[in-house]
């Protein structure tokens, strides 16, 4: 897979993903339930007298078992439907109990009183399940199904009601006894109560839906900062060790930055006399095996690979990756890779190199278009490791480093040798021109 299908398949695979969670959601949502509303079922048992409890708990567990029907409909054209279709059943049962489900199996109790109990709030038990399907459409669902059918059980309580006590109904300051006689009157409805208590089943909804809805957020946000992790492994991966790459992504240092850095430009000498008597695949296979030794002793030093450009390889230290003494490194990383041209063949040839160094302020940052980005370097010290390297066919060295570079090494910059101020190629002052001491020509 190219970066750029992985990057437009991305979004599909948060979506396929979360889609996932959500049925692995329902599943444990149709399942809590389920137990939940049984163990209710087995708290009636003692709470009634024999026989009317056993009718109260097959009647409930009845109820818990239909839930499960609705994991049938999983893998289907149904299986949205289903998932609604389950937490609607839930809150309308919670609804038949306050509206019309009997109190008292005795004499005619008041059907209002059922706001004494806590049935209500089963409404509650329903709204926090749906939250497990991590659907805020499913968990608004619910709620709405929850508060309408609490407002319609009290409208239909108080449409059988021949007369209604509320708290308006309370003098001012009243005594404990004319409380009692009215709160606890069969005509009393608490209307306030019932609002303030669909208006809490509301607000819970709404609160369990933004929570639900911010939870898919992070997700999706981790998710997409995976992906740029792994498109920026594509890009990085094969020339920078993976601590590397994880101190980059946590640090941000692939945005635009501007700083000092080191710049290495490695050319092979007389490439194109070289290339001319081999085949393509053969130069292939050579230059493979020489920019994976250069790949490698970069990494050891701290630098990363910017990029290929033909038979030559600009590597940065310091950008992106922030290293102390970069330009000690770069020098040190300069001698290995001379000295493994001398002792190593590549692809049976022997190649010569010829590099530049030079150190100054360059801005780095990722550029393209949307679809297509890399990762590069610019400024003054990249122009000029690159003129440096094409000075080493005037000088006869293998290595030439720029003034800066030899100031602020302090490991290697003692042993350099120091050629004179040469002119630079489109540079208008001349440049102080260094080379290693003990790297032979």
């Amino acid at each position: 897979m190219t970066i750029e299908t992985a990057a437009a398949s991305t979004p599909d695979m948060i979506e396929t993903a979360l889609s996932g969670a959500e049925r692995t959601g329902f599943k444990i949502a149709a399942i809590g339930r389920t137990i939940a509303i049984t163990l209710i079922a087995l708290a009636f048992l003692p709470s009634y007298y024999f026989p009317i409890n056993l009718g109260i708990f097959a009647i409930t567990l009845a109820i818990a078992c239909i839930g499960l029907t609705s994991l049938a409909a999983i893998g289907t054209r149904n299986e949205i439907s289903a998932r609604f279709a389950l937490f609607a059943f839930d809150a309308s049962v919670v609804t038949v109990l306050l509206a019309f489900v009997p109190l008292s199996s005795g004499g005619k109790i008041p059907q209002n009183l059922v706001f004494l109990t806590s049935s209500v709030q089963y409404y509650y038990v329903v709204v926090a399940a749906s939250v497990l399907t991590l659907s805020p459409p499913i968990v608004i669902w619910t709620g709405a199904w929850a508060t309408g059918g609490l407002i319609f059980a009290t409208c239909w309580i108080l449409s059988g009601m021949d007369k209604v006590l509320s708290y308006g109904d309370l003098p001012i300051g009243p005594s404990p006894e004319i409380f009692f006689e009215t709160v606890l009157s069969p005509n009393f409805l608490g209307i306030p109560s019932r609002v303030q208590e669909a208006l809490i089943i509301a607000l819970v909804t709404a609160i369990a839906a933004l929570a639900v809805h911010r939870a898919r957020r992070v997700v999706r946000n981790h998710a997409r900062a995976e992906a740029n992790e792994r498109r920026v492994q594509r890009l990085f991966g094969r020339y920078v060790p993976a601590p590397v790459l994880r101190e980059l992504l946590a640090a941000g240092h692939l945005a635009p930055q501007t700083r000092s850095a080191t710049l290495l430009f490695a050319d092979i000498e007389g490439f194109t006399r070289l290339s001319e008597g081999m085949h393509p695949t053969q130069l292939v296979q050579l230059l493979n095996e020489f920019f994976a030794a250069v790949t490698d002793i970069v990494g050891r030093n701290g630098g990363v690979v910017i990029s290929y450009v033909g038979d030559a390889v600009l590597v940065s230290f310091n950008a992106p990756l922030p290293v102390e003494d970069h330009a000690d490194r770069a020098l040190a990383a300069s001698r290995e890779i001379l000295a493994i041209t001398t002792r190593q063949q590549f692809d049976g040839h022997t190649i010569r190199l010829r590099i530049g160094i030079a150190t100054g302020v360059i801005a780095a940052g990722t550029v393209g278009a949307d679809d297509r980005q890399t990762y590069t370097v610019y400024g003054n010290a990249v122009n000029l490791a690159q003129r440096l390297q094409e000075l080493t066919k005037e000088t006869n060295a293998n290595c030439l480093i720029c003034g800066a570079t030899a100031q602020q090494a302090r490991a290697f910059g003692p042993t350099l040798t120091r050629l004179g101020l040469f002119n630079i190629r489109n540079l208008a002052t001349p440049t102080e021109v260094f080379s290693h001491a003990d790297v032979g020509s």
